[in-house]
């Protein structure tokens, strides 16, 4: 199942989430974004297609030694087009380290409840008010975070946009960026 969205999807990356995944480098993310942005440009799409050099995959350089790369997918099935900025919006979130692992705990999460009818039962999942977090007041916006057992000093971090996501439930549950244990952190909205 593909998540709307996928920035993995628009990319023509696989999804490499798990800690036991393989690694994608900066470069292979880098050749993804402009192999995207080729293929789904209006005036350049005709063009990319037509290049003999072109393999027809967003990711896939033509050598065929790399054809055998397990880091890319292929993408031989027909693809709706992305716009440019859903390219750049992927390409921002899978090559800032910090926004990915952020956007891969969600992914894992949004598939895990998928995969189980909308319950997900989490590892280590230890319910704590919002106050018991430490918080960082910056100019775009407050978060609070707590270290977790694994060693991460800020394994677990929540910011103003995920508490007014989850502001009508009053809890927000949050993956360690570390490891696989979560917080419940429940919150209450002033009105």
């Amino acid at each position: 199942m593909t998540h709307r969205g996928d920035f993995y999807e628009i990319l023509s990356l696989p999804f490499t989430g798990s800690s036991a995944g393989m690694v994608l480098s900066k470069q292979q993310i880098k050749l993804a974004y402009h192999k995207a942005l080729l293929k789904h440009h209006p005036d350049k799409a005709g063009a990319v297609a037509k290049d003999p050099g072109f393999s027809g995959s967003a990711a896939v350089p033509s050598t065929s030694t790399s054809m055998s790369n397990p880091l890319f997918r292929s993408t031989d099935s027909p693809r709706q087009p992305y716009t440019i900025d859903q390219i750049t919006t992927a390409y921002k979130t899978l090559s800032d380290p910090l926004l990915r692992a952020e956007y891969d705990r969600s992914l894992r999460l949004d598939r895990a409840k998928a995969e189980k009818g909308g319950e997900v039962f989490h590892t280590g999942l230890e319910i704590v008010d919002l106050e018991d977090l430490a918080c960082d007041e910056g100019e775009d916006g407050d978060c609070w975070y707590r270290g977790c057992r694994c060693g991460d000093e800020r394994g677990f971090l929540v910011t103003e946009d995920d508490l007014e996501r989850e502001a009508e439930h009053g809890e927000i549950v949050i993956g360690c960026r570390g490891c696989s244990l979560w917080l419940k952190i429940l919150f209450a909205v002033e009105g």
